[in-house]
């Protein structure tokens, strides 16, 4: 190929990029994003994802969905302001119809990103965890654990429970003051919602496989107040051991973490 040649060639690739670029559509945006501060007072607290795909959270901190705008999987984040660990909100984000699971999670973290201003890194770090282990030898599980029979893999709407003990009819996890609910939920999703509770991470190392139900009551760390179950519950490693048949024991990890740079609460709506 001559020198001429070669260089229209490059040029004809030039142009197909660039034609390619050009015809590449933007990203797609949810249809509808609110997010507000919860009302005062609200006593139930929980997410899901509907069959369409919208997430929906409800009387939560911003901590507890900030590592989803991860661009990998993370297990814990670092670096959050008070205000993202304790103060509660409401979000709503309803995708476009036909939104891919891919395009769903770049929408979610451009949320944070033009919502929050979220600028934030990955490290990898070692630190100290918790293993969720089976607390008897046998493997019996406790009294307030047991396999679900729902049918957690299915796309059918569910009504929207009025108390949060009704959770124990749906799939999913809702928590309340010292109270946790499963109608069906994995051991790796259990995990992940106790590792506040549980003062770090928490790996799965139950061996349990498929959906659970389960009902957990425990003293709140505030102690008892409006909507706590009652004044004597046990802690919440002993509520563990003896109503799910499960104990934490400590153990080191090296881990992916969200190093949060920097974020602004989000502007509500």
């Amino acid at each position: 190929m001559t020198r001429t040649a070669r260089r229209v060639a490059a040029g004809l690739i030039w142009l197909t990029a660039a034609a390619l670029g050009a015809q590449t559509p933007p990203p797609a945006e949810y249809d509808v994003v609110s997010i507000k501060r919860s009302a005062a007072g609200a006593n139930t607290a929980g997410m899901r994802t509907l069959p369409d795909g919208t997430f929906m959270m409800a009387n939560q901190p911003i901590r507890s969905i900030i590592m989803a705008a991860a661009p990998v999987p993370v297990r814990d984040v670092t670096g959050l302001p008070a205000w993202a660990i304790s103060e509660p909100y409401d979000i709503v984000a309803k995708p476009p119809t036909g939104a891919t699971v891919e395009q769903r999670r770049d929408m979610f973290r451009r949320m944070f990103e033009e919502r929050m201003q979220l600028k934030a890194h990955i490290e990898e770090r070692e630190q100290n965890a918790f293993a969720l282990v089976l607390n008897r030898a046998d493997g019996r599980l406790g009294p307030q654990l047991s396999v679900s029979t729902l049918d957690c893999g299915g796309s059918s709407p569910q009504s929207q429970p009025q108390v949060i003990t009704d959770y124990r009819n749906r799939c999913g996890t809702s928590t309340g003051p010292g109270l946790i609910v499963a109608g069906g939920v994995t051991m790796e999703a259990f995990v992940r919602s106790i590792a506040g509770l549980s003062g770090g991470i928490v790996n799965n190392r139950t061996g349990l496989q498929g959906a659970y139900a389960l009902t957990l009551r425990f003293m709140p760390r505030a102690g008892p107040g409006p909507g706590a179950t009652t004044d004597d519950a046990p802690e919440f490693a002993t509520a563990l051991r003896e109503q799910l048949g499960l104990r934490l024991q400590p153990e080191r990890t090296k881990v992916p973490i969200l190093v949060v740079d920097s974020i602004s609460r989000p502007t509500e709506n």
